[in-house]
Order: C-alpha cells, then sequence, then structure tokens
C-alpha cells in the first residue's frame, strides 16, 4: 500500500524484505575478481541484509560492491517471472542512495513524499525495462533517473494551486436554481457554478455541477451584484432529516450530460 510515512513506497519496501522468512534466505550468490583481473575467489553467498552492510557499511569493498550491483542488477533486468524479486531486491539496496534526494525534494519544493517516493521507483523500473538483458548495467544512471524524476514530479506539482473555493461556495458565489415548474414548486436540482477567481491563486477554469436541494441544511444564497446574500425567491428546500454539513462542504453529485 502505498502512503505516508510508515505505509510509503519505500517502507514497503523494507517491510517485505524484513520479513524473517525474506530477511534470512540468500539472495546472492557472487564472485569477487582479483585486483589483477587474474584470479577469481570462491562465490560469496549474500543475505540481503549482509550485501546491504557490504555496500554502505564502514568496512565495504569497492570491488565487492561492484560485484554486488553486477549480480543484482543482472538478476533485475532478466526477472521476467509475475512474483519476481529481483527487481525488488534491486530497489532495496539503492534506497540508501535515493532517501536523501526524497528529504530534499519534499522540504523544498513541499511534496508529497509517498508521491515522490512511487515517481523514483517508477522512473528506476524504466530504466531496467528500457536495457538490453545481455549489456551490463550500472546502477549510476537508474539512481540519476529516479533523482531527476523526483525532481521534475515535484516543480510540475507547483503549477498545480490548491483551492477552497468548492467549500466556500455559498460565500463566494451563487447556488441558482436550474429552473422552476410552471406551479413554482422547487427544482429537481440546483446548478452550482463556481467562477474562476481573480488572481493567481484558486481554480484554473470555471467548475458547474449539479447538486439535489435535499442535500442542502440551509437555505442557498445568491449574491447580489452588491455583495449581499439574499434567497432566492423560488427556492426553499426540503428538509428530511437533520445534517451536520454546512452549505459549502456538501457532498456534489456530478450530472450527467452537465459541462
Amino acid at each position: 500500500m502505498i502512503g505516508s510515512h510508515g505505509t510509503s513506497a519505500f517502507a514497503s519496501v523494507r517491510r517485505h524484505f524484513d520479513h524473517p522468512r525474506i530477511k534470512d534466505a540468500i539472495a546472492l550468490t557472487i564472485t569477487v575478481n582479483g585486483e589483477a583481473d587474474e584470479t577469481t575467489a570462491e562465490p560469496v553467498r549474500l543475505t540481503v541484509a549482509a550485501a546491504h552492510e557490504a555496500l554502505y557499511g564502514p568496512d565495504s569493498d569497492p570491488r565487492l560492491s561492484a560485484a554486488i550491483w553486477e549480480a543484482t542488477l543482472a538478476a533485475a533486468q532478466t526477472d521476467a517471472t509475475p512474483h519476481g524479486t529481483a527487481k525488488l531486491l534491486a530497489i532495496r539496496l539503492s534506497l540508501p542512495m535515493l532517501s536523501g534526494t526524497v528529504h530534499r525534494v519534499c522540504g523544498r519544493l513541499r511534496a508529497d513524499r509517498s508521491d515522490v517516493e512511487s515517481e523514483m521507483i517508477l522512473a528506476f523500473l524504466g530504466e531496467l525495462a528500457a536495457s538490453e538483458p545481455a549489456t551490463p548495467l550500472h546502477i549510476t544512471p537508474l539512481i540519476k533517473a529516479a533523482r531527476t524524476r523526483a525532481w521534475r514530479f515535484a516543480r510540475e506539482g507547483l503549477r498545480e494551486i490548491p483551492s477552497t473555493q468548492v467549500e466556500r461556495v455559498s460565500q463566494d458565489r451563487a447556488l441558482t436554481p436550474a429552473g422552476t415548474t410552471e406551479s413554482g414548486s422547487s427544482p429537481e436540482v440546483l446548478d452550482v457554478q463556481v467562477d474562476r477567481p481573480d488572481g493567481p491563486e484558486g481554480l484554473r477554469a470555471p467548475l458547474r455541477f449539479r447538486v439535489r436541494p435535499e442535500h442542502l441544511r440551509e437555505e442557498a444564497l445568491t449574491v447580489t451584484p452588491g455583495g449581499a446574500a439574499v434567497r432566492p425567491p423560488a427556492y426553499r428546500p426540503r428538509r428530511r432529516r437533520r445534517s451536520r454539513h454546512r452549505v459549502g462542504t456538501l457532498p456534489i453529485r456530478p450530472s450527467a450530460g452537465r459541462p
């Protein structure tokens, strides 16, 4: 599940590999070449925790780290099984290189952490999918693609300005009847239009939708040209039951065929 904090994308990956049946299982079998690449040591079998420690621990060895990434990414490139964990393992071992970027992106651009993490994982997997299985893949391009995607996603989100106008619809704009019958009885629905406000903040375009009168607790108000709120003469809402919802915070049901 993707969410915030404990249920974020990165946390979900960590929890998967922290499961007792997976945590102690052998994840990688690697071989480390000698310094002159003339001798080959015996294969080394590593758990996820051991591979993580070898990559990021205080005693990390560049040759061992290179061998771990080579084996991890080669397995991820060829993993085509629906429930395979090779790609997930590559993500898990990459998290320390991605978490710092998540922190900086969210702190500077106020992006949602769960969304940023999800975008980074998608970029990481996209680079894996675009690679040729026969071509050795390095971890650096994958990390770069994930970081770039995170910053781009957060900057694009800055262009989306949240608006509270719908919640304040009874104060900002009018609720007008969609039409009255010949006898002047209450209409079946009300047309609600929220115009785009002046200035850079708020909605990007006008909104129009319909709401049934029985959903209203109070009588709808019309804003006159002078700014005073008056009751529409032809409209009297029916009070079928008491509700704690106020005008402007009601559930709105869009009507088919309306723009």
